[in-house]
């Protein structure tokens, strides 16, 4: 099983993530090749290893920038990890990692012994619990640890197809290993990697708390797919071995891969792999295995038994730790010179783990956990790897066994289970524990891992070595049964303590008689087994156990094979009944040794059926009929019986003794057969161990073989590139259309394209004389002086230059180097540029029209790339900006923030279906003023179809936009208006009927009073926006409409105050019939009608509480008082209770009206509002 150190207390602090990877031979190509394709935005942290010269330095991590874009860095004095960087181990040094740290230190292995990439992902393993690990091309078997290591912390492995590799062994060490996820060549590799990484990001962020119910799907579904149940493993292990899938797989969701898991057969497998934990390794914690030497198996020897030394070895994964137990019984039997039988039972669940380890065959990084001393006493080199002799193979025999579901090894000296029951529930684990001690004999010895511990069970084991985590068993006290293992939870045994209180429920109720009933059943009832069709046990009764017993050889959960020797026989045969013929049977009683005492023990077989359906279980009742004598023979009856009778009980009973003597001697065939087995099976295991040796041998004669064909075949590799290279040159300067002409240093022709002898007049034949013995067509006169600067500045110069027949030329010359990086003369290269040249002119000319033609209108042009992040142009004199540079912060230029989202939503929405669109939205002109822009944009495609960017244009609409505002508020205003006119109308109406005589008289009155309101709303109507009615214009023109014009009745009518008091438009409509029924009465009642004079005064007034009002005074003098008082105003008309009452409601004004002796004094004081506008503040009534 695996280390606690990756348990589920590991550490689960987010760090950067991790791709370890380990090379050797022939790995600097692959990972130039891997880093080449690697993106380098997956945000992982990348760590080279190889095999490096310790006194050589490195030139890796230069090599390794010459391929990637990333960060590359030696590891010395230990750098922090970041995402997106390369770190390469430094020469003669090893590479370890804490958190994010990682340290470069001094080998702690000789020379030779050295494993740098196992001990990197080993330390991956046990300081972060996770990590990307790829194993390269390489000799030898480095890596194949660790990555079991990595794969059990819940990391992800990639392996290099071998086909590819150049030097194959480390990939197939990897692949034998069982722990690869991914193995295929470098670019599917690099694929994998990317999707990992991104999946295991996605991973990360998943919520695990809610993932419950997910959780129990999977377990539920791998029950019935593999019959394993893991429901009582911890959440947390379960949890991560799911994670570590869900990556494999590239899922990010724990209900997705639920789904994925009952889609796909295999997947439940893979699952059920991880889960198993096959992780293991020689001799792990040295200090516990000496403890354990010194402790335990010292102990044992002091006591031993007459069949030897039996030890079990649960969940032993591939092997190693049960032949370190091997190894030390066989040392400590060496060191007391004692020949002992050694019986190790090696059970796992994994049967690949267990294939591995019958065949005794680990890696050469074993060397890191075993001493040269036991390398070379019980291990034999095979050159690729390591096997485990004879001698320690013959004591460990490898089992298919669930501790959790099958019954327990037994008459054991030593259990050794080591980081199992960390995985496990504590009610598991204390289970466990009692299945261990009914295992084991009294005194004897259990052997548990680091994080793993036995004081649970205080009445089981006793501490021997707390440290080494070494427990003793107590004595078994009489009658005491463990509760044996089941095949699922759902049918548990239950607890011999529930069945000692037949009293109480399961549930802490009052008993009632069914729970009595039940609980006197599980007390009484006869010991029973319940068995499938392949007589394999499914579940025991409580006390069943007494009837079982184990021999030597494979372990088997067959009944018929673990029950007492004396039944099985008759088990066999009442079996067969029950299943074939769906018929119960009772056998005769049987004489069986119970523990030294002979009890009369008979068997009831009773098919469990349903309906017609052939019986798929059968239950098995041990029936104990008492003790039963030695020497039971014929009863005193009997012998009174005839003599025939006494013969055939004489017959029956040597049939009996010899059917007894006949199923002894079956029983010991069978054990003969298994040893023969074994036996069989060692010797096949020699002949493949010697096949493999000449395989070996083989492989090695082919090696010598292939690296002499290797060379000749380079070496004709060599020809065949020089004559093809060759070749190739002759047809490039033949079919090239560059002219090109090789100078030496003296200027003289070396070699020519065909096109320069249509500017040079050159042949072949002229091939070594100088250049400048020749004539040519351009019209430059300075190809001598410029080929001689290059050669001494020894930089390239360009220029364009001219033919005479017109054709543009550019002239490019450049130092000619060698191989050897030497100068040996100049290479001249003429393109021809001349349609180059034409399109640029006309290109020029195109953009200069469009310039003009976008300088000229009211628009503003822009161009941006094809997702709106960078705007490429913007020109135009609408006063939006000119800027040919572009940006990448044209949105906050200019786009003012409160219309920011809704222009990016849009834009967004644009991009998306790479259609047109406008839009409205304001903006900052070029001199930093607000305004209103309509934009317009549509996309440009290139050849294949492709959005490559955005053309557009944008309008300044800030006078519309201010258009539509002025209109909306005059439409407000015109609306507010009518609803008052018609208010005051309604109003006249109802006014001026009251005091109507008659129809003509109130259409009379009526008229008057709206003509009125119509001069009042024509005044109105004819000034502009923002302008008001002054009150010297209201009461002019009224007394103008009344025949009172001041303007021809001179100083009979006075106007006295300022000509700026404007009227506010709400005050306007009230205040204007107030002065229309004073001008009425004067004309028709007051100072208009004779002699009499008018004084209208307005001042402007503040009162002793500081408040500002307008003071009106209308006064009429000289008037025949006998004609006023027949007026409507002075008998309380509609006039007077307009200025008394409606003038004080509507308008907060304080009014008097009062006749004297000759006339009339109305006085109104209207309040003034201060408005402020335009930086200017001013009153208004």
């Amino acid at each position: 099983m695996s280390d606690g150190s990756a348990g589920p207390g590991a550490n689960m602090q987010r760090f950067t993530p991790v791709c370890a990877i380990g090379a050797s031979a022939g790995g600097v190509s692959a990972l130039r090749s891997f880093f080449r394709q690697i993106p380098d935005d997956l945000g992982l942290a990348y760590v080279v290893i190889v095999h490096l010269a310790p006194d050589h330095p490195s030139a890796l991590s230069e090599i390794l920038a010459a391929c990637t874009s990333m960060p590359v860095h030696e590891v010395h004095d230990g750098p922090a990890l970041k995402p997106d960087c390369v770190y390469v181990i430094s020469p003669d040094r090893e590479l370890v990692i804490e958190g994010d740290s990682i340290a470069a230190r001094p080998f702690t292995e000789p020379r030779g012994h050295r494993a740098p990439i196992d001990m990197f992902f080993r330390s991956i393993a046990a300081g972060r619990g996770d990590g990307l690990a790829v194993v390269m091309t390489g000799a030898g078997s480095d890596g194949a640890i660790g990555i079991r290591s990595i794969k059990e912390a819940g990391g992800v492995v990639f392996v290099q197809e071998p086909a590819e590799a150049g030097f194959p062994s480390m990939p197939h060490s990897a692949i034998a290993t069982g722990a690869a996820d991914f193995v295929g060549p470098i670019a599917r590799l690099v694929e994998r990697i990317g999707e990992v990484a991104r999946s295991k990001e996605a991973v990360r962020s998943l919520d695990e708390g809610g993932a419950a119910n997910d959780l129990r799907r999977i377990t539920t579904f791998l029950r019935a797919r593999t019959g394993h149940d893991f429901s009582s493993y911890k959440r947390a292990t379960v949890m991560r071995r799911v994670l570590r899938r869900m990556q494999v797989n590239r899922i990010t969701s724990i209900a997705e891969y639920a789904d994925y898991l009952k889609s796909t057969p295999e997947e439940a497998q893979d699952l059920f792999g991880d889960l198993l934990i096959s992780v293991t390794m020689f001799f792990r914690d040295n200090d516990a295995f000496a403890s354990l030497a010194r402790c335990a198996i010292a102990p044992i020897f002091d006591n031993l038994e007459e069949e030897g030394i039996r030890a079990w070895v649960a969940g032993c994964a591939t092997g190693e730790e049960a032949y370190s137990l091997a190894i030390l019984m066989l040392e400590e039997a060496e060191r007391r010179k004692v020949q002992v039988p050694i019986q190790i039972f090696a059970s796992d669940l994994d049967e690949g783990a267990l294939a591995t380890g019958r065949q005794g065959r680990y890696p050469h990084s074993i060397r890191a956990d075993v001493s040269d001393e036991r390398l070379a006493r019980y291990f034999h080199d095979d050159g690729t790897h390591y096997r485990v002799n004879q001698e320690v193979r013959d004591c460990v025999l490898f089992a298919s066994h669930s501790v959790l579901r099958d019954p327990p090894f037994l008459r054991l000296d030593l259990v050794a289970c080591r980081n199992l029951l960390i995985y496990l529930e504590r009610s598991l684990q204390k289970q466990i524990c009692s299945i261990f001690h009914y295992g084991l004999r009294g005194n004897r010895y259990l052997f548990l891992g680091s994080a793993e511990t036995a004081d649970s069970s205080p009445d089981l084991f006793a501490t021997v070595e707390r440290d080494a985590r070494i427990y003793r068993s107590l004595p078994k006290a009489p009658g005491m049964q463990p509760e044996l293992p089941q095949l699922v939870a759902d049918h548990r045994a239950t607890g011999y303590a529930q069945a000692a209180e037949p009293h109480v429920a399961r549930d802490g109720r009052a008993a009632t008689p069914t729970d009595t009933h039940a609980s006197a059943l599980e007390r009484f009832a006869p010991p029973s087994v319940l068995v499938d069709a392949g007589y394999n046990i499914l579940h025991m009764s409580p006390t069943a156990g007494r009837f079982i017993l184990h021999s030597s050889g494979p372990f088997t959960s067959r009944l018929s094979a673990v029950v007492r020797p004396e039944l099985r026989l008759d088990l066999k045969m009442a079996l067969g009944k029950a299943f074939d013929q769906k018929l119960p049977t009772v056998t005769h009683p049987v004489a069986v040794d119970m523990e030294g005492a002979i009890r009369r023990i008979t068997l009831s077989v009773i098919p469990v059926t349903h309906g017609t359906v052939a019986p798929v279980q059968t239950l098995v009742l041990f029936n104990d009929g008492g003790p039963a004598e030695v020497d039971e023979g014929p009863d005193p009856e009997a012998l009174a019986e005839p003599g025939e009778m006494r013969r055939l009980h004489a017959e029956l009973k040597a049939a009996q003794e010899a059917l007894v003597a006949s199923r002894h001697e079956h029983e010991a065939s069978i054990q003969d057969l298994r040893a023969a087995n074994e036996e069989l099976q060692s010797i096949n295991e020699e002949y493949r161990s010697t096949s493999e040796e000449l395989e070996t041998s083989k492989e090695e004669l082919q090696s010598i073989n292939e690296e002499l064909q290797t060379v000749n075949a380079e070496l004709k590799v060599k020809l065949q590139s020089i004559s093809s290279a060759h070749s190739d040159l002759q047809n490039l300067t033949t079919a090239t259309e560059i002219g090109t002409l090789f100078l030496d240093a003296q200027l003289r022709i070396k070699m020519f394209t065909p096109p320069v002898a249509a500017l040079f007049n050159i042949a072949e034949s002229d091939v070594g004389r100088q250049i400048t013995d020749f004539t040519h067509q351009l019209e430059h006169d300075g190809i001598e002086r410029e080929v001689k600067k290059v050669l001494r500045d020894l930089a390239p110069l360009e220029s364009e230059v001219c033919s005479r027949n017109g054709r543009w030329y550019m002239m490019r010359v450049r130092p000619y180097r060698t191989i050897e990086d030497r100068i040996d003369g100049t290479v001249m290269t003429f393109v021809d540029i001349t349609e180059r040249l034409e399109m640029e002119r006309r290109l020029a000319e195109s953009e200069r029209r469009l310039r003009a033609l976008v300088q000229a209108s009211a628009q503003v042009m822009y161009r941006m790339n094809s997702d709106w992040s960078r705007m490429r142009e913007l020109s135009g004199e609408a006063g939006l900006g000119d800027d040919d540079s572009g940006g990448d912060n044209w949105f906050a230029r200019f786009i003012q923030p409160e219309d920011r989202q809704q222009v990016e939503e849009t834009v967004t929405a644009a991009v998306a279906r790479q259609a047109p669109f406008e839009i409205e939205y304001r903006t900052r002109r070029a001199d930093g003023t607000g305004a209103w822009a309509l934009a317009r944009a549509v996309p440009i495609f290139d050849e294949s179809g492709a959005l490559t960017e955005w053309f557009g244009i944008a309008s300044d609409i800030t006078e519309s936009k201010d258009f539509q505002e002025r209109q909306r508020v005059l439409v407000a205003e015109l609306q507010h208006r009518t609803r008052n006119l018609l208010g005051v109308v309604r109003s006249l109406a109802e006014k001026t009927a009251e005091g109507a005589e008659s129809t003509q008289s109130f259409l009379a009155k009526y008229h008057t009073r709206l003509d009125a309101l119509s001069r009042v709303n024509g005044m109105l109507s004819r000034l502009e926006s923002g302008q008001r009615v002054t009150f010297l214009e209201l009461v002019h023109a009224e007394l103008a409409a009344q025949g009172g014009d001041p303007d021809t009745l001179g100083d009979r009518v006075v106007l006295d105050g300022p000509a700026d008091v404007e009227l506010r438009s709400a005050t306007l409509q009230t205040f204007a019939l107030a002065i229309h029924e004073l001008t009425t009465n004067a004309t028709k009642y007051g100072a208009l009608v004779g002699n009499g004079r008018l004084a209208v005064s307005w001042r402007r007034q503040t009162d002793a509480n500081g408040v500002e009002f307008l003071h009106l005074e209308w006064i009429e003098t000289g008037v025949e008082m006998s004609l006023e008082r027949k007026s409507p105003m002075s008998a309380g008309g509609f006039g007077r209770e307009l200025i008394e009452k409606a003038l004080p409601f509507q308008l907060d004004a304080r009014t008097t009206y009062r006749l004297t002796d000759d006339g009339v004094e109305c006085t109104i004081d209207l309040p003034v509002r201060r408005i402020s506008q335009g930086g200017n503040e001013r009153s208004e009534p």
